[in-house]
C-alpha cells in the first residue's frame, strides 16, 4: 500500500500514531485551513501520509517539531520563507502548498509567494526576511560551509539564536521535501481539499 494512503488503522502502533499526528496538524495548522487527510476516507496525506509506514519515525519527526518549534530567534512568518525557499529549491509541489497557505496566513502577499517560487526574495520583504532567506537559499544552493560573510551579516539581523534556528528548521524541511518527493506525495486534487481556491 503506498504510504501516502496508508490509514492508522493497520495495528495498534500505527493508529496511536495516526491520532498523534491528526492532533499534531490540528495544533500546528490552526486557522489555515489545509488538506491533511482526505474527507472521504480520513486518509493522511503528505508527509503524515508516509510516516505511517514507519511509527518509529514518526515518533520521533513529532519530537523534533516540537524541539524546534521552542527555537527562539525566528517569528512565524520568517520560519515559513525558509520552508518555501526549500520546497522551491526541491520543487516539492506538496511542501509549496502547505508552505504556501502556512505563508499566507502570516501575511506574505501573492507577489511575494510567487517570488519564493522562483527563487528570488521579494522587494517587499523585511531585512529580517531576507536575512532568512539567504541562510536557507545558501544552504540549498551552495556546498561547503556556509560562508562566513552570510552567517556574520544574519546574525546582525537575526541574532545569533535565529541565525542557529534558521539552519536547523532549513535541514529539517530538507529532509522533509526528501521523503515527499521520494515517495511522490501528491498534492489532494480540487475535489479532494477541504479549502477552495488555492493551487
Amino acid at each position: 500500500m503506498h504510504p501516502s494512503t496508508l490509514t492508522g488503522k493497520h495495528n495498534a502502533e500505527r493508529s496511536a500514531l495516526y491520532h498523534a499526528l491528526s492532533d499534531h496538524a490540528t495544533n500546528s495548522f490552526d486557522s489555515s485551513t489545509i488538506t491533511w487527510k482526505l474527507p472521504s476516507t480520513d486518509a493522511l496525506v503528505g508527509t503524515y501520509g508516509i510516516l505511517l509506514h514507519t511509527p518509529h519515525i514518526g515518533r520521533a519527526y513529532l519530537d523534533f517539531c516540537s524541539a524546534l518549534s521552542a527555537l527562539p530567534g525566528l517569528t512565524p512568518r520568517t520560519r515559513e520563507i525558509i520552508s518555501l525557499v526549500v520546497a522551491a529549491y526541491d520543487n516539492c509541489a506538496f511542501q509549496i502548498y502547505v508552505h504556501g497557505r502556512l505563508a499566507q496566513a502570516q501575511g506574505l502577499t501573492r507577489n511575494e509567494l510567487d517570488s519564493l517560487r522562483a527563487g528570488l526574495y521579494a522587494q517587499s520583504f523585511s531585512e529580517e526576511d531576507k536575512a532568512a532567506y539567504r541562510v536557507a537559499r545558501e544552504l540549498c544552493a551552495g556546498s561547503g560551509p556556509l560562508p562566513e560573510r552570510v552567517w556574520r551579516e544574519s546574525v546582525g539581523v537575526l541574532g545569533r539564536e535565529g541565525v542557529l534556528a534558521a539552519v536547523h528548521l532549513t535541514a529539517f524541511e530538507r529532509y522533509v521535501a526528501t521523503i515527499l518527493r521520494g515517495f511522490d506525495a501528491q498534492v489532494p486534487a480540487p475535489g479532494e481539499r477541504v479549502e477552495n481556491g488555492f493551487a
